[in-house]
């Protein structure tokens, strides 16, 4: 890993742990479903503009469209809704915990479909990464409103919406590896504007049909869905292109790992949220993970980051 990628590693993870920000400001005005599907309709207008200035671009995208709306569907436009039905009942911890089950389940894939397999220091460094995030959300994971869901709900209540955050998981997994293995030869910006234009327009239904019409949506929430939509997702999947063709697909999805750490940093410095011991003990557990799923030695990182 050179010193460039461990920047944008660094970079995206602060990117996507502001969209829990702006998510807890828009969701409230336009409703989780409405937002995300805003979210990736708004991603991919911005998108739209590398595609019209850019002849290589559309090139790679008339080439690869086929496999570029696989990659929409499983890493944007199916994970987002799935997320925004689990969001509804599902705790923000709970949520987190399984989020950062992405790159097991891309090292699971990538080594059942793709051989290539994990390295025993990556398998711990994973799992000492969940538990991390597990240690940092515990709060949000055993506090109150994990009880607020009701003893007396439903079995299947409880485990749908369980369900549909992993499914989206997979989702993420699976898009990011069939990007390493089927789309080396097209940009990472012609693969971002060509996956998220075409689960815009899967998603444009939903958020015509979602919005809150009737309802007065001030200017704050409007800033919230268009900055999650352009900085947290456009450019922020730019970047996640380009780290997965520069280090892997596992290996770039450890950053689930680390968004938790910036979200709840982000809480207490933006929101006043409370920041506990078990935040300071869960991250750096969780940075322990991911130097070890990111299968760095010191020497040899030291090295590679001159």
């Amino acid at each position: 890993m050179t010193r460039r990628d461990l920047i944008t590693f660094i970079t995206l993870a602060f990117m996507w742990s502001l969209s829990f920000i702006f998510y807890r400001i828009g969701v409230p005005e336009f409703g989780s479903l409405a937002f995300a599907s805003l979210r990736v309709v708004f991603a991919g207008l911005t998108m739209l503009i590398f595609v019209v200035f850019s002849a290589h671009n559309r090139q790679g995208i008339r080439e690869q469209w086929k496999i570029l709306t696989l990659v929409g569907l499983f890493s944007a436009a199916i994970p987002f809704t799935l997320f925004a039905f689990s969001a509804q009942t599902i705790n923000a911890g709970v949520l987190a915990v399984i989020n950062a089950s992405v790159p097991m389940m891309s090292g699971v894939i990538a080594s059942i479909f793709f051989k290539d397999k994990l390295s025993n220091k990556q398998i711990i460094g994973l799992i000492i990464g969940v538990v991390g995030v597990a240690i940092l959300m515990s709060e949000r994971l055993f506090g109150a409103d994990s009880h607020e869901l009701g003893e007396s709900a439903a079995l299947s209540t409880k485990l749908l919406p369980l369900a549909y955050a992993l499914l989206a998981c997979v989702g993420y997994a699976l898009g990011a590896n069939i990007t390493k293995n089927y789309l080396e030869n097209i940009s990472p910006i012609a693969i971002t504007a060509g996956s998220l234009m075409i689960a815009s327009i899967v998603m444009l239904p939903i958020a015509i049909y979602e919005f809150p019409y009737g309802r007065t949506i001030s200017t704050t929430a409007w800033f919230s869905v268009i900055c999650v939509g352009v900085f947290s997702t456009a450019i922020a999947l730019i970047f996640m292109n380009q780290l997965i063709k520069n280090i892997g697909a596992v290996r770039a999805t450890s950053i689930t790992l680390v968004i938790p750490i910036f979200a709840i940093l982000f809480g207490y410095l933006l929101l006043g949220e409370a920041l506990d011991s078990g935040a300071i003990i869960g991250s750096v557990v969780i940075l322990m993970g991911t130097y070890l799923s990111l299968n760095l030695s010191l020497n040899v990182s030291m090295k590679n980051l001159k």
